[in-house]
């Protein structure tokens, strides 16, 4: 029973490379592992296929462009224009990468690339990047940088329109300007008090949300990997008790297996537009001049 709680384990985290970890501070970092090279390998196909499609012109799409064409689409009318408005069109490279790359990474991570680069001898390569606390929380941080980036310029736009000011002058009063701007106006002396602790608690919100963005991404991934691996090992446990056992569990087994791959294509392409979304959300409400 150990071992096979060992090997459960073992088909659920990421795994290493030999030699591909450091020591930072104390802190072990993994530099290439299965998770990763998925990653980059979903970051590869996306540059070989969708850059060449994106530079076609042509009056009538067809094919793989008029694919690429309803995404494009996709993206723009159920994300950017419900969530942004007028600013849909500013932030939709923006979007429509990060929603691909995520869509990308999640679809590569469902291929059983695992037991291929095992059989061919390889360091394992597979796996949903995104089930990677890492990895789900760079693309959150990620989202947190373009929300207080994009806030920081408007700040500094609205400085340099309202009073003329250098624009070294309004970049230094961004911040200042974009934090005063996250507090809602409170009318009176009331208002003058609560200012700061609105400040602060609405950037603690900011940052609570953008966590909840790496922790949605991150266990939902991973619950699909933990719930076929859990089925299978219900196979393997069977064959080590009764063979006859097999004979029922195993078919069982396979078609919930079935199922539960068709349910994480779903949750793939659900992910990437939950995550894409929200961003797009939080960019309407934060990067604003005013909120």
């Amino acid at each position: 029973m150990h071992m096979l709680a060992f090997n459960l384990i073992e088909r659920i985290v990421d795994a290493p490379w030999p030699g591909w970890q450091v020591t930072v501070f104390g802190a072990r970092v993994t530099l290439m592992s299965g998770g990763i090279a998925a990653m980059l390998l979903a970051a590869a196909i996306l540059a070989a296929v969708v850059v060449p499609l994106a530079r076609r012109t042509q009056t009538v799409p067809r094919g793989a462009v008029n694919m690429l064409e309803v995404l494009v689409v996709f993206v723009r009318d159920m994300i950017a224009r419900p969530a942004l408005h007028e600013k849909a069109y500013e932030f939709l490279p923006l979007l429509l990468t990060l929603f691909l790359f995520v869509l990308a990474v999640n679809l590569v991570g469902i291929l059983p690339l695992e037991p291929l680069s095992e059989l061919a001898g390889l360091p394992r390569v597979g796996g949903v990047a995104t089930a990677i606390p890492t990895v789900a929380a760079g693309l959150a941080s990620l989202s947190l940088l373009t929300i207080v980036g994009m806030g920081l310029r408007a700040q500094a736009r609205r400085c340099r329109q309202e009073h003329g000011w250098p624009w070294p002058v309004c970049l230094l009063l961004a911040p200042l300007m974009w934090f005063r701007s996250l507090a809602p106006p409170v009318p009176g002396i009331a208002g003058r008090i609560l200012t700061v602790p609105l400040m602060a608690l609405e950037f603690v919100g900011l940052v609570a949300k953008c966590f909840a963005l790496m922790v949605r991404l991150f266990a939902n991934m991973v619950s699909g990997h933990t719930l076929l691996a859990v089925l299978m090992m219900f196979i393997v446990m069977a064959m080590q008790q009764r063979l006859i056992s097999v004979f029922y569990i195993g078919p069982f087994c396979i078609a919930a297996s079935v199922v539960v791959e068709v349910l994480e294509l779903l949750v793939a392409g659900l992910q990437a537009y939950i995550f894409t979304f929200l961003t797009a959300m939080f960019l309407g409400i934060y990067a604003e001049p005013s909120h």
